[in-house]
Protein backbone atom coordinates (compact mmCIF):
# COMPACT_ATOMS: atom_id res chain seq x y z
CA UNK A 1 0.00 0.00 0.00
CA UNK A 2 1.86 3.58 -1.32
CA UNK A 3 -0.13 5.79 1.10
CA UNK A 4 -2.11 4.98 4.28
CA UNK A 5 -5.78 4.96 3.48
CA UNK A 6 -6.62 8.04 5.70
CA UNK A 7 -3.86 10.04 4.20
CA UNK A 8 -6.13 9.61 0.98
CA UNK A 9 -9.23 10.68 2.28
CA UNK A 10 -7.23 13.68 3.85
CA UNK A 11 -5.66 14.45 0.59
CA UNK A 12 -8.99 14.32 -0.98
CA UNK A 13 -10.44 16.78 0.74
CA UNK A 14 -7.52 19.19 1.01
CA UNK A 15 -7.22 18.46 -2.44
CA UNK A 16 -10.79 20.14 -3.02
CA UNK A 17 -10.06 22.74 -1.02
CA UNK A 18 -6.99 23.95 -2.51
CA UNK A 19 -8.38 23.77 -6.21
CA UNK A 20 -11.48 26.23 -4.80
CA UNK A 21 -8.89 28.90 -3.40
CA UNK A 22 -6.25 28.96 -6.67
CA UNK A 23 -9.24 28.53 -8.99
CA UNK A 24 -11.13 31.81 -7.27
CA UNK A 25 -8.26 33.86 -7.75
CA UNK A 26 -9.16 34.04 -11.58
CA UNK A 27 -5.81 33.57 -12.47
CA UNK A 28 -2.27 32.65 -11.32
CA UNK A 29 -0.43 35.72 -11.86
CA UNK A 30 2.68 33.93 -12.79
CA UNK A 31 4.94 30.96 -14.77
CA UNK A 32 2.99 27.92 -14.38
CA UNK A 33 4.89 26.17 -11.67
CA UNK A 34 5.02 29.10 -9.40
CA UNK A 35 1.67 29.62 -8.26
CA UNK A 36 1.68 30.80 -4.46
CA UNK A 37 -1.51 29.86 -2.42
CA UNK A 38 -2.30 33.29 -0.56
CA UNK A 39 -4.72 33.87 2.16
CA UNK A 40 -7.71 36.88 1.41
CA UNK A 41 -5.61 40.66 2.33
CA UNK A 42 -6.86 42.20 5.54
CA UNK A 43 -10.66 43.31 4.33
CA UNK A 44 -10.90 41.01 2.42
CA UNK A 45 -14.25 38.62 3.07
CA UNK A 46 -13.76 35.52 4.57
CA UNK A 47 -12.15 32.64 2.77
CA UNK A 48 -15.28 30.22 2.86
CA UNK A 49 -16.99 33.05 1.05
CA UNK A 50 -14.89 32.58 -1.40
CA UNK A 51 -14.85 28.74 -1.97
CA UNK A 52 -18.24 26.90 -3.75
CA UNK A 53 -20.95 26.30 -2.93
CA UNK A 54 -20.78 22.77 -4.10
CA UNK A 55 -17.91 22.24 -1.78
CA UNK A 56 -19.80 23.53 1.14
CA UNK A 57 -22.61 20.91 0.21
CA UNK A 58 -19.97 18.31 -0.24
CA UNK A 59 -18.71 19.04 3.56
CA UNK A 60 -22.28 18.81 4.83
CA UNK A 61 -22.48 15.56 3.21
CA UNK A 62 -19.56 14.56 4.87
CA UNK A 63 -20.67 15.35 8.64
CA UNK A 64 -23.79 13.59 7.54
CA UNK A 65 -22.04 10.53 7.31
CA UNK A 66 -20.02 10.77 9.85
CA UNK A 67 -23.17 11.79 12.37
CA UNK A 68 -25.47 8.59 10.53
CA UNK A 69 -22.98 6.22 9.99
CA UNK A 70 -24.91 5.59 6.28
CA UNK A 71 -26.33 7.72 3.49
CA UNK A 72 -29.57 9.92 4.77
CA UNK A 73 -29.95 12.23 2.33
CA UNK A 74 -33.17 14.45 5.08
CA UNK A 75 -30.15 15.01 7.42
CA UNK A 76 -27.82 16.46 4.42
CA UNK A 77 -30.75 18.58 3.60
CA UNK A 78 -30.91 19.55 7.51
CA UNK A 79 -27.45 20.24 7.90
CA UNK A 80 -27.09 22.26 4.37
CA UNK A 81 -29.84 24.47 5.33
CA UNK A 82 -28.30 25.04 8.84
CA UNK A 83 -24.87 25.74 7.33
CA UNK A 84 -26.30 28.05 4.64
CA UNK A 85 -30.03 28.27 3.88
CA UNK A 86 -29.21 29.16 0.29
CA UNK A 87 -27.60 25.81 -0.56
CA UNK A 88 -31.17 24.27 -0.54
CA UNK A 89 -32.14 26.43 -3.29
CA UNK A 90 -29.31 24.35 -5.37
CA UNK A 91 -31.23 20.85 -5.06
CA UNK A 92 -31.67 19.65 -8.28
CA UNK A 93 -29.48 22.86 -10.18
CA UNK A 94 -25.92 21.61 -10.28
CA UNK A 95 -24.09 20.33 -13.93
CA UNK A 96 -22.42 16.92 -13.78
CA UNK A 97 -19.09 18.65 -13.46
CA UNK A 98 -21.03 20.16 -9.52
CA UNK A 99 -22.34 17.32 -8.83
CA UNK A 100 -19.58 15.35 -8.71
CA UNK A 101 -17.84 17.96 -5.97
CA UNK A 102 -21.03 17.57 -3.83
CA UNK A 103 -20.94 13.58 -3.84
CA UNK A 104 -17.39 13.29 -2.86
CA UNK A 105 -17.89 12.14 0.94
CA UNK A 106 -20.20 9.15 -1.17
CA UNK A 107 -17.51 8.57 -3.16
CA UNK A 108 -14.85 7.70 -0.14
CA UNK A 109 -17.39 6.07 2.27
CA UNK A 110 -18.46 3.82 -0.06
CA UNK A 111 -15.35 3.03 -2.29
CA UNK A 112 -14.78 -0.80 -1.53
CA UNK A 113 -18.20 -1.48 -2.92
CA UNK A 114 -19.08 -1.09 -6.70
CA UNK A 115 -22.37 -1.86 -6.62
CA UNK A 116 -23.51 0.31 -3.25
CA UNK A 117 -20.96 3.01 -4.84
CA UNK A 118 -23.07 3.39 -7.87
CA UNK A 119 -26.53 3.39 -6.22
CA UNK A 120 -25.56 5.57 -3.65
CA UNK A 121 -23.94 8.28 -6.33
CA UNK A 122 -27.50 7.68 -8.01
CA UNK A 123 -29.11 8.47 -4.97
CA UNK A 124 -27.31 11.61 -4.47
CA UNK A 125 -27.15 12.26 -8.17
CA UNK A 126 -30.83 12.45 -8.39
CA UNK A 127 -30.90 15.01 -5.20
CA UNK A 128 -28.74 17.59 -6.43
CA UNK A 129 -28.48 17.56 -10.35
CA UNK A 130 -30.64 18.87 -13.01
CA UNK A 131 -32.77 16.09 -14.68
CA UNK A 132 -31.96 17.09 -18.36
CA UNK A 133 -28.88 15.48 -17.55
CA UNK A 134 -27.25 12.09 -17.46
CA UNK A 135 -25.34 10.72 -13.97
CA UNK A 136 -22.45 9.40 -15.95
CA UNK A 137 -20.40 12.00 -14.87
CA UNK A 138 -21.21 11.59 -10.71
CA UNK A 139 -20.37 7.80 -11.84
CA UNK A 140 -16.99 8.23 -13.47
CA UNK A 141 -15.61 10.81 -11.08
CA UNK A 142 -17.10 8.46 -8.24
CA UNK A 143 -15.39 5.70 -9.25
CA UNK A 144 -12.17 7.02 -10.61
CA UNK A 145 -11.71 7.93 -6.95
CA UNK A 146 -12.09 4.42 -5.71
CA UNK A 147 -9.78 2.72 -8.29
CA UNK A 148 -7.31 5.15 -6.47
CA UNK A 149 -7.97 4.30 -2.93
CA UNK A 150 -8.43 0.54 -3.40
CA UNK A 151 -4.64 0.75 -5.35
CA UNK A 152 -6.09 -0.20 -8.80
CA UNK A 153 -5.29 3.47 -10.24
CA UNK A 154 -3.78 2.61 -13.91
CA UNK A 155 -2.78 5.92 -15.57
CA UNK A 156 -2.93 3.99 -18.83
CA UNK A 157 -6.04 2.37 -18.55
CA UNK A 158 -8.13 4.94 -16.28
CA UNK A 159 -10.42 6.05 -18.49
CA UNK A 160 -10.99 2.93 -20.34
CA UNK A 161 -11.67 1.37 -16.98
CA UNK A 162 -14.22 4.28 -16.39
CA UNK A 163 -15.82 4.09 -19.35
CA UNK A 164 -16.20 -0.06 -19.13
CA UNK A 165 -18.00 0.34 -15.64
CA UNK A 166 -20.54 3.14 -16.86
CA UNK A 167 -21.51 0.59 -19.51
CA UNK A 168 -22.70 3.57 -21.92
CA UNK A 169 -21.63 4.85 -25.59
CA UNK A 170 -22.15 7.62 -27.54
CA UNK A 171 -23.10 10.16 -23.90
CA UNK A 172 -21.57 13.23 -24.30
CA UNK A 173 -18.83 12.53 -21.35
CA UNK A 174 -18.00 9.26 -22.73
CA UNK A 175 -17.10 11.34 -26.23
CA UNK A 176 -14.99 13.94 -23.97
CA UNK A 177 -13.22 11.39 -22.49
CA UNK A 178 -12.78 9.64 -25.45
CA UNK A 179 -11.46 12.49 -27.04
CA UNK A 180 -9.15 12.94 -23.62
CA UNK A 181 -7.82 9.43 -24.06
CA UNK A 182 -6.72 10.13 -27.30
CA UNK A 183 -5.31 13.07 -26.62
CA UNK A 184 -3.06 11.65 -23.93
CA UNK A 185 -1.62 9.12 -26.16
CA UNK A 186 -0.82 11.34 -28.71
CA UNK A 187 0.66 14.12 -25.87
CA UNK A 188 -1.21 16.89 -27.09
CA UNK A 189 -0.32 19.93 -24.77
CA UNK A 190 -2.84 21.54 -22.73
CA UNK A 191 -4.29 24.33 -25.24
CA UNK A 192 -4.97 21.98 -27.62
CA UNK A 193 -7.11 19.50 -25.23
CA UNK A 194 -8.69 22.79 -24.31
CA UNK A 195 -9.42 23.65 -28.19
CA UNK A 196 -10.75 20.21 -28.86
CA UNK A 197 -12.85 19.89 -26.02
CA UNK A 198 -14.61 23.35 -26.59
CA UNK A 199 -14.61 22.95 -30.24
CA UNK A 200 -16.03 20.02 -30.14
CA UNK A 201 -17.94 19.87 -27.64
CA UNK A 202 -20.12 22.56 -27.58
CA UNK A 203 -23.78 21.05 -26.59
CA UNK A 204 -22.15 19.07 -23.33
CA UNK A 205 -20.23 21.64 -21.48
CA UNK A 206 -21.57 20.26 -18.50
CA UNK A 207 -19.04 17.32 -18.30
CA UNK A 208 -16.51 19.40 -19.36
CA UNK A 209 -14.50 20.41 -16.10
CA UNK A 210 -14.36 16.46 -15.43
CA UNK A 211 -12.63 16.04 -18.92
CA UNK A 212 -9.97 18.90 -18.14
CA UNK A 213 -9.88 16.92 -14.53
CA UNK A 214 -9.22 13.68 -15.87
CA UNK A 215 -6.73 15.14 -18.36
CA UNK A 216 -4.46 18.12 -15.73
CA UNK A 217 -4.16 14.95 -13.54
CA UNK A 218 -3.31 12.23 -16.10
CA UNK A 219 -0.62 14.32 -17.85
CA UNK A 220 1.17 15.06 -14.56
CA UNK A 221 -0.10 12.56 -12.29
CA UNK A 222 2.17 12.11 -9.14
CA UNK A 223 2.91 16.60 -9.72
CA UNK A 224 -0.36 17.47 -7.55
CA UNK A 225 1.14 21.16 -7.58
CA UNK A 226 1.31 20.98 -11.78
CA UNK A 227 -2.24 19.09 -11.87
CA UNK A 228 -3.87 22.19 -10.14
CA UNK A 229 -2.01 25.04 -11.26
CA UNK A 230 -3.03 23.65 -14.80
CA UNK A 231 -6.39 23.12 -14.38
CA UNK A 232 -6.63 26.54 -13.22
CA UNK A 233 -4.49 27.72 -16.24
CA UNK A 234 -7.65 26.39 -18.47
CA UNK A 235 -9.38 29.30 -17.89
CA UNK A 236 -12.33 26.94 -18.06
CA UNK A 237 -14.75 27.33 -15.31
CA UNK A 238 -11.47 27.75 -13.79
CA UNK A 239 -12.44 27.12 -9.73
CA UNK A 240 -14.72 24.16 -10.55
CA UNK A 241 -12.07 22.75 -12.65
CA UNK A 242 -8.99 23.57 -10.10
CA UNK A 243 -11.50 21.61 -7.50
CA UNK A 244 -12.07 18.47 -9.23
CA UNK A 245 -8.55 17.97 -10.13
CA UNK A 246 -7.29 18.80 -6.92
CA UNK A 247 -9.63 15.74 -5.64
CA UNK A 248 -8.02 13.35 -8.30
CA UNK A 249 -4.64 14.31 -7.46
CA UNK A 250 -5.49 14.62 -4.04
CA UNK A 251 -7.36 11.11 -3.64
CA UNK A 252 -4.01 9.64 -5.97
CA UNK A 253 -0.61 11.36 -4.39
CA UNK A 254 -2.09 11.55 -0.50
CA UNK A 255 -2.21 14.58 1.41
CA UNK A 256 1.59 13.99 1.42
CA UNK A 257 2.11 15.07 -2.12
CA UNK A 258 0.04 18.44 -1.30
CA UNK A 259 3.53 20.97 -1.20
CA UNK A 260 3.68 21.78 2.50
CA UNK A 261 3.74 25.48 1.92
CA UNK A 262 0.18 24.79 0.56
CA UNK A 263 -0.69 22.46 3.58
CA UNK A 264 0.63 25.10 6.08
CA UNK A 265 -1.16 27.92 4.59
CA UNK A 266 -4.54 25.90 4.78
CA UNK A 267 -4.37 24.99 8.59
CA UNK A 268 -4.40 29.18 9.18
CA UNK A 269 -8.46 28.78 7.86
CA UNK A 270 -11.29 27.77 9.34
CA UNK A 271 -12.12 25.88 5.98
CA UNK A 272 -8.89 23.97 5.78
CA UNK A 273 -8.99 22.64 9.83
CA UNK A 274 -12.77 21.88 9.22
CA UNK A 275 -11.38 19.65 6.19
CA UNK A 276 -9.24 17.41 7.90
CA UNK A 277 -11.15 17.10 11.04
CA UNK A 278 -14.01 15.75 8.60
CA UNK A 279 -11.15 13.66 6.98
CA UNK A 280 -10.23 12.06 10.02
CA UNK A 281 -14.02 11.87 11.22
CA UNK A 282 -14.99 9.85 7.63
CA UNK A 283 -12.35 7.64 7.60
CA UNK A 284 -13.01 6.28 11.82
CA UNK A 285 -16.51 6.11 10.68
CA UNK A 286 -16.04 4.35 7.83
CA UNK A 287 -13.23 1.88 9.54
CA UNK A 288 -15.81 1.13 12.16
CA UNK A 289 -14.64 3.07 14.35
CA UNK A 290 -17.92 3.63 17.64
CA UNK A 291 -16.45 6.76 19.36
CA UNK A 292 -15.47 9.33 16.51
CA UNK A 293 -13.97 11.17 19.17
CA UNK A 294 -10.65 8.81 19.01
CA UNK A 295 -9.67 9.38 15.68
CA UNK A 296 -6.72 11.28 16.58
CA UNK A 297 -5.44 7.61 17.24
CA UNK A 298 -6.05 6.40 13.92
CA UNK A 299 -3.01 7.86 12.37
CA UNK A 300 -1.19 4.72 14.29
CA UNK A 301 -2.79 1.89 12.40
CA UNK A 302 -2.97 0.67 8.90
CA UNK A 303 -6.85 0.21 7.29
CA UNK A 304 -7.53 -0.70 3.92
CA UNK A 305 -10.53 -2.19 1.98
CA UNK A 306 -10.33 -5.88 2.04
CA UNK A 307 -7.35 -7.26 -0.14
CA UNK A 308 -5.66 -4.24 -0.84
CA UNK A 309 -2.53 -4.75 2.25
CA UNK A 310 -0.89 -7.60 1.17
CA UNK A 311 0.63 -10.17 4.05
CA UNK A 312 4.26 -10.04 3.70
Amino acid sequence: MRYSLLNRFRGALLGSLVGEILGSSGGLGGVLGQAMLTLPKAGDAEPNRKLLDWGEIAACGTESLIRCGRLDIEDWMLCSSMTQPSLLLLKAAASSSEAAVATLAIALFFHDDEVKLRQQLLACAAVWQQESEGYEGVLAFGYAIALALTEKLEFATLIPRTLAYLGTSETPLVKQLEQVQTLLEQGAGLETTLTHLRRGFQQSRAYTSIALAFYCFLNTPEDFRLCVTRAVRTSYQPQLTATLTGILAGVYNSIIGIPIGWRLVTKRINPGVQRLQLADGLFAVWSGVYDVSAVEHCQQIAVAAPRVIQPR
